[in-house]
């Protein structure tokens, strides 16, 4: 027994409306992927501050535990007290830097989360003519 097919103008309508949403549409696309690739330039910058940051804060670690050490050994083992001082104020250094990590790390992800939605906003506005365009139904009568 052979299949009927029996779609309405509005079935038709709204499926067309869903191919639009579901394809490659080159009217509407071409701003988004510009904006998507803006963002994620700034992005890219973004991390790279970061981590450049972050290491040189890993070398000024490093290089005061260094020099901490080279002033407890000069004390000698007869200044115990001035070894535990050393080791405290590394210390207290040490949290202070991974302090500035956690606040620098929100700050960058704040920025990038900024430029993802701000693109995305500026992506919307700039095709949203193109989407109304290739969207709109066939007939404005009811089926």
């Amino acid at each position: 027994m052979a299949r009927s097919e029996r779609t309405t103008n509005a079935i038709e309508d709204a499926l067309n409306a869903a191919q639009v949403e579901f394809s490659v549409n080159p009217l509407f696309m071409a701003p988004q992927t510009k904006q998507v690739l803006q963002a994620q330039e700034r992005m890219l910058d973004e991390a790279e501050k970061f981590w450049s940051a972050w290491f040189q804060r890993r070398q000024d670690a490093t290089q005061s535990m260094i020099d901490a050490g080279r002033r407890i050994a000069s004390g000698g083992p007869t200044d115990p007290a001035g070894a535990m001082k050393e080791i405290v104020d590394w210390q207290i250094r040490s949290m202070e830097r991974l302090a500035e990590d956690g606040k620098h790390c929100t700050e960058m992800l704040s920025r990038c989360a900024g430029a993802l939605l701000d693109k995305e906003a500026k992506g919307r506005k700039g095709d949203s003519g193109a989407v109304k365009r290739a969207t709109k139904p066939r007939e404005s009568a009811p089926a």
